[in-house]
């Protein structure tokens, strides 16, 4: 069948991609930016589309064309500017539904949430709920699979709480109590397999979870178990939790946000029996899948390094950004003409060069606090480096051999500097 798929960029839509693709369906994928998919599948057929601004039936209408089944597997996890949940997770899937319906195609396939309903107090669940709702209405052969936390490989949701389970000490909302029934992404992708065959009675909602519950607490301890570390806890309380929040964004982690805390506070489970009678097989358990799957060196350092990763971009940054200041501000500017003046630089171009090179460094710090062309801006940084010790060496070579080291601070920072670049361009 012809399949149009949106999401495939995330976790379940990557997963389900591969498995619509090994099905031999043909696939089209809807994406802001398609151009990796490409690299990695050169015979797909993908549309760059800004899902969150095609909110009208019509902006779907001329990519349906051939379509035989939409499978909808886009979600947000938190909210930017210019992609609201109102948007993404309702807006957009309603006008594509709608224009299914006038294009004809029969079948679709929503992949929502569990617990999304009309009346719970997060936007996240609502929103959901408002899709599946509407896609409800039609006359349609529709699906709709309300996966748990999802594992398997590369799940970012399972990352994060590895890295929690890997910190030295763990703190626990309400003492880690919340039930959580985790889902394997290959029973959703043979969920979503299952769907597309004709013979599959349609208009279903499914609770797409794992075999059983298991407390929040115990879940870290299976993790921190697979990474071969202890895990050490300790309890927060809400109150603290909604003092801290606002410190969140310092880790640049779009997980750690109110509605996600709200989300783990009431639990998530469900009946896994329907579920599990769907798709016609035993369900996989995380505790199987983790005793059964080698923990991989590359897994231990992503869980070690992961909340490392904001602290080395920050603590960077700060180190321009405190350049910068000190050097115009705070630095007596008698001694840095002085030092000017060793180097040849005298008179007007000295407090051009002074003035102008401080607001270079601060430039670069808020660049890198910003993560703005972090690509570019690292190899300004490096440049400027080189530079600086490259005519300081020249010149003022003395400085090599200061004892709080100016000079051979950089070569670490040097290093520090590409490491960062690394961690952030394969952030999850």
């Amino acid at each position: 069948m012809n399949i149009l798929l949106t999401g495939a960029t995330g976790f379940i839509g990557g997963n389900l991609l591969r498995a619509l693709l090994a099905e031999n369906h043909r696939v089209t994928v809807v994406c802001r930016r398609p151009e990796k998919l490409l690299r990695q599948f050169p015979d797909l057929q993908a549309i760059a589309l800004d899902f969150a601004g095609a909110i009208r039936s019509r902006d779907w209408l001329p990519h349906l064309e051939g379509i035989d089944v939409v499978v909808n597997a886009v979600g947000i996890i938190r909210e930017t500017p210019g992609a609201s949940f109102e948007a993404v997770h309702h807006l957009a899937p309603a006008a594509l539904f709608g224009a299914c319906k006038q294009m004809g195609i029969k079948k679709v396939v929503q992949i929502s949430a569990l617990g999304a309903a009309l009346d719970t107090e997060t936007l996240y669940f609502t929103s959901k709920a408002k899709a599946d709702a509407h896609l409800q209405t039609l006359d349609l052969d529709w699906f709709i699979f309300k996966p748990s936390i999802v594992f398997g490989k590369g799940a970012k949701s399972m990352g994060l709480l590895a890295a929690m389970a890997a910190l030295p000490v763990t703190p626990l909302p309400g003492g880690g109590e919340q039930n959580l029934q985790p889902v394997d992404i290959d029973d959703i992708s043979q969920a979503v397999v299952l769907a597309l065959k004709p013979e599959t009675p349609p208009r279903r909602i499914l609770d797409a979870v794992g075999p059983q519950p298991i407390p929040f607490a115990a879940l870290l301890g299976l993790l921190a178990d697979y990474l071969g570390r202890r895990l050490n806890t300790i309890p927060v309380s809400g109150v603290w939790l909604d003092r801290l929040l606002p410190l969140a964004p310092v880790l640049d982690e779009p997980i750690l946000n109110r509605q996600s805390l709200a989300m783990l506070q009431r639990g998530n489970t469900a009946n896994p029996d329907p579920f599990a009678a769907f798709i016609g097989r035993r369900l996989a358990g995380l505790e199987r899948f983790l005793r059964e799957t080698p923990v991989s060196q590359a897994e231990r350092w992503h869980a070690r390094l992961y909340f490392l990763r904001p602290l080395l971009t920050l603590s960077i940054a700060l180190v321009w950004l405190w350049t910068g200041w000190i050097s115009a501000f705070v630095f007596p500017s008698a001694e840095s003409y002085r030092m000017l003046s060793r180097v040849g630089i005298e008179g007007g171009l000295a407090s051009i060069v002074l003035y102008g090179a401080s607001l270079a460094d601060f430039a670069m710090g808020l660049a890198l606090l910003m993560r703005w062309r972090l690509r570019r801006v690292v190899a300004a940084q490096v440049a400027i480096m080189l530079i600086y010790m490259g005519v300081i060496s020249v010149f003022l070579p003395e400085f090599w051999l200061h004892p709080f080291g100016p000079l051979t601070k950089n070569l670490p920072l040097l290093a520090a500097t590409l490491i960062m670049l690394i961690l952030e361009e394969e952030k999850p």
